[in-house]
């Protein structure tokens, strides 16, 4: 029998009342109660918010959290833990939560903090996310000029997603129609995964350092590297904002290391779709 994967949904999947059918588990009552502590509401704008107001970054990101790992300790007490994890951009925190890298408390509080820095960073660099499909990577790596778009998702062979500056959505966008393929604006409120994010990850790292980093329980692959964290955590999930997410390598590699079965956690099956999809 082969090893499962848990996939930690990342932002974009958001959908009003996620984790409404899981939330009378012990455990996911215990986290709810937590993040309640810390920020009174998400919970409350999870279960009962619009779609508008889940969109935007400074609450899709603890509502995803909580979300992620509500449905993360419902499917371990359903089947089992798995033998590792990874987690889709804002995914990888509840990811590194799960794996016990980081305390439920802890864990929130960071994506509490993530989330203010790049909410305050979207009104610093306006911008979107524009998914590309039917091109391969580097034909849309051709596309991005370095300056007002850049590489973001690689989720795909046929898929990767681009951060542009809101003056180039449209000249982008028009170029990818150009080249054969089809352009998708995303459901978020900001570019993200690019240089432009340099100084809220170096904000974001020096909070990172002031939390207590234990040993996993299980290997979690890193969006940086593809690979299980290893060494420096801060730096490696600070970095991990302003660089891509390398989520097709990833699945390669946990394929590599024995991984036949991926279980997505999380509202909806986005990435377990771009699994079967390769």
């Amino acid at each position: 029998m082969g090893r499962v994967a848990f996939l930690f949904a990342g932002q974009g999947a958001q959908v009003p009342g996620m984790a409404a059918d899981v939330q009378h588990l012990p455990k996911v009552q215990k986290l709810f109660s937590v993040a309640e502590d810390i920020r009174p509401g998400t919970v409350e704008a999870m279960l009962h918010g619009t779609q508008e107001e889940l969109n935007r970054t400074l609450l899709t990101q603890p509502t995803m959290f909580l979300a992620d790992l509500a449905y993360a300790y419902a499917k371990e007490e359903e089947a089992g833990t798995p033998d590792c994890a990874c987690g889709f951009s804002v995914g990888e925190v509840p990811a590194l939560c799960f794996a016990g890298m980081l305390s439920e408390e802890e864990a929130f509080r960071a994506i509490v903090r993530r989330a203010e820095l790049m909410e305050a960073y979207t009104a610093r660099v306006p911008g979107c996310m524009i998914a590309c499909v039917k091109l391969p990577a580097d034909k849309v790596e051709s596309l991005c000029d370095g300056v007002n778009t850049h590489p973001a998702n690689y989720n795909g062979a046929l898929q990767t997603v681009v951060a542009c500056r809101a003056e180039a959505e449209e000249s982008f966008c028009a170029a990818v129609k150009a080249a054969g393929g089809r352009a998708m604006k995303l459901r978020v409120s900001g570019m993200f995964h690019c240089p432009e994010l340099a100084p809220e990850s170096e904000e974001f790292e020096a909070f990172l350092r002031t939390l207590h980093w234990s040993a996993p329980r299980l290997p979690v692959y890193a969006n940086l590297t593809a690979q299980p964290y290893a060494g420096d955590g801060p730096h490696t999930l600070a970095l991990q904002m302003r660089s891509p997410v390398r989520f097709t390598a990833t699945v390669a590699n946990m394929r590599a290391a024995g991984v036949d079965t991926f279980v997505e956690v999380g509202p909806g099956k986005v990435l377990t779709g771009l699994v079967q999809r390769g």
